[in-house]
This record gives structure tokens, C-alpha cells and sequence, in this order.
């Protein structure tokens, strides 16, 4: 009986190393896929032919290229059918439902009525007059017909596709946030807004190990 060659001896040696890699990398994939909720059969969770925003928290950031004051705070988060969120007073709700493919229209929106007030953030600086603002952000997301993620901001459009709201990505409980989200965006301007930074990813560690193994550990 003729004895194995080196060569194959080293082939079977990789097929044992790369059996576990292989199945740890299987169970890291899905465990990824499990995070994102699944939908129900008709609703919306305004992807806009994109990854879904289902759950995701944002901080308002500019309405029409005008930014937001860092001592007031719009929030918003996605829902099914719905965004909820703070717009500076009030609590909102806004209910919306799928159009085409693509896009989406704002059925209602239900908020608070309580009164606001109007914020002096220090001396010889502008006051804030909160109504107006959260009375402009709800007439504007009213309009909204698409939205469209970039990085760790979050752009809306009218339903004529103009540029309209851009939001910030909230983390955690916001409680570190300051004043634009924990990542704010480079530049207010609707066609220059910097990506977040790509993150390790545990999956492509492991592919990296595989190759390396595949072609003899080089």
C-alpha cells in the first residue's frame, strides 16, 4: 500500500481546521439575520427599497438646510406604521402607509397640546421659540413621501422628492447625546453628509482566517 503524500496529508489537515471555523461562522450569520424584527404581511417600515428602520431612534438634526438648536430636542422613532417621537413640547405620533415601492404617505398625526415655551439659552444669544419649531417640524414630516439612510443619518423628502428633515442616529438612551445625536453629521448641506464609520465585523474575521488557511496560512 502506497503511503499518503505530503500534499495530501496537508489537504486533510485543513479540511479538520476549517470544520469548526465553518460552523462558527454559520452560527454568527444567524444570529445577525435574527436581529432585524420581522414585518408583518402589508406594513411598512419606511425602507424605501433599503435595509428597514424598523426600531431605529433618530434626533432631529436640520429642517430645509436650517439646523436645529443643540439646546432643543426632536426625536423620532420608527415603528411599523407609525413614527413616535418628541417634537420639542409634545409628544406625536404619525401613521403612515406603504405607496408603491418605494415610497410612503403620512395618514395623521396626533400630538400633544400642551403649551411651549420659549428658551433663553444664555446672554446676548437668540431666544428659541420651541412652538415654532416643533410647528414647522410636524408640517414637514406631514409632507414626507421617502426617506433615504446615509451612514448614521437619516434624510426625508416631500412627495415632490425634494430634500426636507435630516436626522441624526440616536444610541442607547440618548443620555450621552449632545445636542445633534451621538454621531452628528459632517455638514448641514443635503448632498455632503459623512458616513459612519465601518465597524469590525466578526464574519468577515472569520472568511479572512478561511482564506488564509485555504491557501496554506501565508
Amino acid at each position: 500500500m502506497s503511503k499518503p503524500s505530503p500534499r495530501s496529508l496537508m489537504q486533510t489537515r485543513r479540511n479538520f481546521l476549517l470544520l469548526p471555523l465553518a460552523l462558527l461562522a454559520s452560527r454568527l450569520a444567524s444570529a445577525e439575520s435574527s436581529t432585524t424584527p420581522a414585518l408583518p404581511s402589508g406594513a411598512c417600515p419606511l425602507n424605501s427599497g433599503g435595509p428597514s428602520l424598523l426600531g431605529s431612534r433618530w434626533r432631529l438634526f436640520s429642517v430645509y438646510g436650517t439646523q436645529v438648536p443643540g439646546e432643543l430636542e426632536i426625536s423620532m422613532e420608527v415603528g411599523e406604521s407609525s413614527l413616535k417621537g418628541f417634537g420639542g413640547c409634545n409628544e406625536y405620533v404619525a401613521n403612515f402607509q406603504r405607496v408603491g415601492h418605494t415610497g410612503f404617505m403620512i395618514n395623521d398625526i396626533a400630538k400633544g397640546r400642551a403649551g411651549c415655551p420659549i428658551l433663553r439659552p444664555g446672554p446676548g444669544m437668540p431666544s428659541i421659540n420651541v412652538g415654532d419649531w416643533e410647528g414647522s417640524y410636524i408640517r414637514t414630516l406631514q409632507r414626507a413621501g421617502s426617506v433615504e439612510q446615509r451612514g448614521n443619518t437619516l434624510h426625508f423628502f416631500n412627495r415632490s422628492g425634494e430634500p426636507s428633515v435630516i436626522f441624526a442616529k440616536k444610541y442607547g438612551d440618548g443620555a450621552t447625546d449632545n445636542g445633534i445625536g451621538s454621531a452628528p453629521p459632517a455638514s448641514d448641506n443635503q448632498s455632503e453628509v459623512a458616513d459612519a464609520p465601518a465597524t469590525d465585523n466578526p464574519l468577515s474575521s472569520l472568511f479572512n482566517g478561511l482564506g488564509k488557511l485555504i491557501s496554506g496560512g501565508e
